[in-house]
Order: structure tokens, then C-alpha cells, then sequence
């Protein structure tokens, strides 16, 4: 019985496959780790009954898949040679390119690097998002963004992995022109490995805090502000009456207009601040200040200009409403 393979798998999942319908798995062994430090190689080796393959790879993901496509080409060789008899019976037809995440030619982990990069910088990290999927079932592209500041560089593949190794490897290389020192890279990490480096890069980030000098609040100061919050709560008027009463979770509703109305109902001026760099999602952003005491500043983002400030001003009236419920 001969199976053909979806399209866009890789070695690592078709070899599965295969192997549950035989009722067994592989093997894989970590046999080898070489090279400096930061720029390590690794060989895996795979066990298939009585068929042994190696492969290599600058992270363990990549040596893995290598190995696997190796152990597939013998499989199927043998398949051919003899005709698909006896246990090589169930050895797919593979007419499609098996598609490995490392098919790219990219080296290393460029998803890995470039957080690194982020994280080394200060920055937050890099954003992803799916911009287009196209073509037939068997013949998919698929195109990602990523997504740094204002920066935005796009990646195509025939898989989703492909396609966001590219648009990091992009960015990358991108920000390596950028005034800022360059972080040092760690091309050989793992993607495994990614969330406990990024929690050593968090913990080392804001160690510094503890040694800083921040103003607290004064006995005075805070006694206006105590005073404000009492005032408010005991505040009236029509408007913001009308604003207990109202369903802030309605998008259609002209949250600028209601809170310029109870801004000026309650005389405390309304100032909108547009954000000149985009979100790492490539939204508009926004910071809406009302002149109450304290000052209270308020975030909004959106799809325009005009989203983000209206997004800002939700947020200021849900502020305003649970300060002024009775």
C-alpha cells in the first residue's frame, strides 16, 4: 500500500506518521556537541528498526529534522529498490518536497537572535503577525510580519515556521545598521531554551531598580489627592450620571463627544497626545490627559488615528466611572 505525504510537513512529523502506522517510533539520540559556545553544532542520531541516520544542525530542532530527512531518504530508497515488499510496504510515496523548518538556508535560530538582539537593546520583544495565506491546499505560501518599533520586515514561505524565520532573519539583519550597539547574538540557541533566556534577560534588565532614587508621595500631596477622589465620588451632574448607567463595551459609541460633555460639565480640561511610533503590532497609539488632580493619563490603541483616541477616551471613562460609583 502506497501513501502519498501532505505537502509542507516536515522530515520530523511525516517520519511520525509513518512510524504510528507501523506501530513503533524513533529513536532520536543527542550524540555530539561541538564547536565555541555561542556557536555550537550539534549531531543527532535517529533509530529506525535496523536503519541508523545522522544529522546535524546549529540548534537541536535543526539537527533533528536533519536527521529525520536523512532516515526518510533511506527509507524510501530501500522502498524503491525493492519494490515496497514486506515491512518498507507502508513507506510513503513522497512526491512533494518534504519541507523541513531549516529548508531556508537561514543559519542558526534567526527567531532566537533576534529576541536576543531585542532583549540586549532594552526593547520589547519582536512582534508576529500572519499577513497573507495563500494558494492551493497542497501548495500553500505564507507570508508573516515581524514587527520591532516602527520597524516591519515580511518573510515568505511554504510554512508558517519558514515564513517567520525569514521576516526575524530580515529584521535582523535591518536593525544590525541601526545607530544602537549591536547585541551579541547567540545563533546556536535553541527555541526550547528561548523562555528561560528571556527570563534571565528580564531579571538582569531591571536589577538596576533597586538601587534607584523614586519620589514617593509627600503627606500633603497626598491628602489633596485623597481629597480629589472624595470630591469626585461626590460629584454630580447629568453626564456623569448618564455615565453609571452606561455600557462602555459598545464600539459604536462616541466615547470622544460623552467624555468632552462630562469634562465639561465637571470643568477639568480633556488633551490628546497621538504617539508618532506605532505599536510593535503596527497600530496607531495615544495618550489621552484629563487635568484632574492627580493628573490621570490614559492609553489607547487602534487601527487609525481616530480608533486609537477614541480607544484612549473608552479608557478614561472607565476610569472615571469606577472613581465616581456611589
Amino acid at each position: 500500500m502506497k501513501m502519498a505525504v501532505a505537502v509542507g510537513k516536515t522530515p520530523v512529523s511525516v517520519l511520525q506518521e509513518l512510524l504510528s502506522r507501523r506501530g513503533t517510533t524513533p529513536k532520536y539520540e543527542l550524540v555530539q556537541i561541538e564547536g565555541a559556545i555561542h556557536e555550537p553544532t550539534f549531531r543527532y542520531r535517529v533509530t529506525v528498526a535496523d536503519v541508523v541516520a545522522m544529522g546535524t544542525g546549529r540548534s537541536k530542532k535543526e539537527a533533528k529534522h536533519a536527521a529525520a530527512k536523512a532516515v526518510l531518504d533511506k527509507l524510501i530508497g530501500s522502498s524503491q529498490e525493492d519494490g515496497s515488499v514486506g515491512t518498507n510496504s507502508t513507506v510513503p510515496e513522497v512526491k512533494a518536497e518534504i519541507i523541513s523548518p531549516y529548508d531556508d538556508k537561514i543559519p542558526g535560530n534567526p527567531i532566537g537572535t533576534l529576541q536576543e538582539m531585542c532583549m540586549s537593546r532594552r526593547w520589547p520583544p519582536p512582534g508576529y503577525e500572519m499577513v497573507n495565506e495563500e494558494g492551493l491546499p497542497h501548495e500553500r505560501l505564507f507570508t508573516i510580519a515581524c514587527v520591532v518599533f516602527k520597524h516591519r520586515e515580511t518573510g515568505t514561505g511554504k510554512s508558517k515556521k519558514l515564513a517567520k524565520r525569514q521576516a526575524a532573519h530580515k529584521m535582523w539583519e535591518k536593525l544590525q545598521d541601526s545607530p544602537v550597539m549591536a547585541s551579541s547574538v547567540t545563533p546556536g540557541l535553541d527555541e526550547d531554551d528561548e523562555i528561560a533566556h528571556s527570563v534571565a534577560n528580564v531579571a538582569a534588565r531591571y536589577a538596576d531598580l533597586k538601587d534607584s532614587k523614586i519620589s514617593t508621595l509627600t503627606t500633603p500631596h497626598s491628602h489633596k489627592v485623597s481629597q480629589f477622589h472624595k470630591n469626585l465620588k461626590l460629584s454630580s451632574g447629568i453626564k456623569l450620571n448618564e455615565l453609571q448607567s452606561t455600557s462602555l463595551n459598545n464600539s459604536s459609541f462616541n466615547f470622544v463627544q460623552f467624555l468632552q460633555e462630562i469634562a465639561s460639565e465637571q470643568q477639568f480640561e480633556v488633551t490628546y497626545v497621538d504617539i508618532e511610533e506605532k505599536s510593535i503590532t503596527g497600530k496607531w497609539q495615544c495618550l489621552v490627559q484629563l487635568s484632574t488632580l492627580p493628573v490621570a493619563v490614559c492609553y489607547g490603541s487602534g487601527n487609525s488615528s481616530k480608533e486609537a483616541q477614541a480607544s484612549a477616551a473608552q479608557n478614561a471613562l472607565e476610569y472615571l466611572k469606577i472613581m465616581t460609583k456611589k
